[in-house]
């Protein structure tokens, strides 16, 4: 899989050359996962023109995607399709890493909330509904080239990756690997954000890790959203087929040579 770094992006790559259904590996340059586009300079421009794009798909809250939005680049058609309901506080003033610990307030920590989050992202009707549409729009056209995100591109749109993998065909020791990857692009990340609070009163061991929860994946938040899905549903497969509503054989022969 190629790496696609920007000036304040690190977390995108081309799903391209993962090893899929009969051996067969996903097409290179078609589809893209990654995080929030909003910050970019001239040259980020000039890169994500030069893959180009026919979509982007947000998994973020609406009002994410409308306070924040990724940067319009031109020819390219924009889509929310909302994976979690009141996923960020309320407060239009704060940027979304502040928005994203906002559960500290409320007692919670960063494992616990990560840990609830995922199953909910997975089962509630939002969810559902947004990954319904983000297959239908996979399998709509033969010549699409798509990047799905959220905000750091690692939990709504982790788990999209995660199901598109698993239904191209990718083993789930793939599918997993590629998943954890996400905690290279966010090392710097957790640095950066460790570097601007230290010296606030509220920065102490707990915040500290909590913040680490909250902007890394962890195979165990993965694997409780997988037990909930089969608990719920059966099994992964009737829950891509009859849940996601995913055209498997219209994936494969569109996404994989």
């Amino acid at each position: 899989m190629r790496k696609i770094i920007l000036t304040h992006q690190k977390n995108i790559r081309d799903l391209g050359g993962l090893v899929g259904y009969k051996g067969k590996k996903v097409k290179s340059g078609r589809i893209y996962r990654g995080g929030f586009l909003g910050r970019v300079t001239p040259e980020d421009v000039e890169v994500i023109n030069s893959l180009h794009l026919t979509d982007i798909v947000d998994f973020r809250s609406t009002t994410e995607f409308i306070n924040r939005p990724d940067y319009p680049f031109e020819g390219v058609t924009f889509h929310n399709f909302v994976a979690l309901i009141n996923d960020v506080k309320k407060d239009n003033n704060k940027n979304e890493d502040s928005n994203l610990l906002w559960f500290i307030e409320e007692g919670d920590n960063g494992f616990q909330h990560m840990y609830k989050i995922y199953p909910k992202i997975c089962v509630d009707p939002a969810g559902i509904e947004a990954f319904r549409k983000f297959f239908a729009l996979l399998v709509s056209r033969d010549d699409g080239v798509f990047y799905f995100h959220c905000s750091q591109g690692k939990d709504r749109a982790g788990l999209a990756a995660y199901f598109l993998e698993i239904a191209l065909g990718v083993s789930k020791e793939d599918a997993l690997e590629d998943y954890l990857l996400t905690n290279e692009a966010m090392e710097s990340k957790i640095k950066n954000l460790k570097e601007q609070t230290k010296n606030q009163p509220f920065y102490n061991e707990r915040y500290e890790k909590s913040l680490e929860d909250v902007f890394s994946v962890d195979v165990r938040y993965l694997n409780h959203a997988l037990e909930v899905i089969e608990e719920t549903f059966g099994s992964m497969d009737n829950y891509l087929v009859n849940v996601l509503k995913i055209d498997i054989e219209k994936l494969r022969e569109l996404y994989l040579e």
